[in-house]
């Protein structure tokens, strides 16, 4: 029992309908990718709206006002695969977060490696211009390999040199150790996911989003972790027009980036969600790789 099925892609392609139905075809659980639906309390900004007789693992871990990393939720994800194999059951892994997906079918990651705030704090200071000296004098080879926007990307220049400077190996594939996986990844262009995400926006907002969000605000703050998330960051400044179409934009940004990130993963299967038959496309495509191992 060392199979894993991946069901990713971009936000409103069907990911968790699919895997549901999977799930029932192949004697499976799931197991979340979704760094937003790890909150308690936080329902239907996440789309938490899974029918009640399907058990999803990795949801509902936290509270809004608590952190956690990709390193937390590898280790978490790699104790349910265990756990679920141990049952004679083959463990879905469904969501969009690409760097939760990318943490477990790429143990050579280095998000082992937590965030140093003492050094972020220096780093912070300093110009972009700095920030690459300090890191071609880590590893000129490195830096240019990255790209144009990488190597202009404060954020991304200074978790690099912090990586660097851990002295920690990266992640190994420890007890992952032998694990077979199909990854299939659910494209679609781009004005179907807007279309699909502008219908899921005022659904949410008509099961009573606001009213979520004003009962949050009576626990937590809008500094916490948890509502720093989409469908509620946009919201900080008030309820109303412009808000909403903030968030919409920012769930069409969201799509995109998704899209580009799972272009970088590999091995990996896409099937265009929006062509005939893709659903049945996806369960064939299992069945055989279920079937010959």
């Amino acid at each position: 029992m060392n199979r894993l099925l991946i069901i990713s892609g971009p936000t409103a392609t069907g990911k968790t309908a699919l895997a549901i139905k999977l799930a029932r075809l192949f004697n499976s659980e799931l197991i979340s990718a979704d760094s937003r639906q790890i909150y308690r309390g936080m329902n239907i900004g996440t789309g938490k709206d899974h029918p009640k007789d399907t058990s999803i693992h990795l949801i509902n871990i936290i509270n809004p006002d608590q952190s956690f990393s990709v390193a937390q939720y590898r280790q978490l994800a790699i104790a349910e695969i265990k756990d679920i194999h141990s049952r004679g059951k083959l463990p879905i892994i469904v969501g969009g977060s690409g760097q939760y997906i990318d943490s477990i079918v790429n143990p050579q990651s280095t998000f082992s490696v937590k965030p140093n705030k003492f050094l972020r704090l220096i780093l912070n200071k300093l110009s972009v211009n700095i920030l690459q000296y300090i890191y071609k004098l880590l590893d000129k080879l490195a830096f240019e390999k990255l790209n144009n926007s990488d190597q202009n990307n404060p954020h991304r220049l200074i978790r690099k040199i912090e990586i660097k400077l851990s002295f920690k190996s990266p992640l190994s594939k420890g007890d992952l150790e032998g694990l077979t996986f199909l990854h299939i990844s659910l494209p679609a262009p781009n004005p179907y996911l807007y279309s699909q995400i502008d219908k899921r926006v005022k659904k949410r907002l008509d099961l009573g989003l606001i009213n979520e969000i004003k009962c949050l605000l009576k626990t937590y703050s809008w500094s916490d972790p948890g509502l720093n998330a989409l469908a509620y960051q946009e919201f900080k400044t008030g309820f109303n027009q412009i808000n909403i179409d903030r968030w919409r934009f920012h769930e069409h940004a969201l799509a995109r980036r998704q899209k580009t990130w799972f272009k970088k993963i590999t091995p990996i299967t896409y099937i265009d969600v929006t062509r005939p038959g893709s659903s049945r496309k996806v369960i064939n495509l299992v069945r055989k790789w279920y079937n010959l191992l």
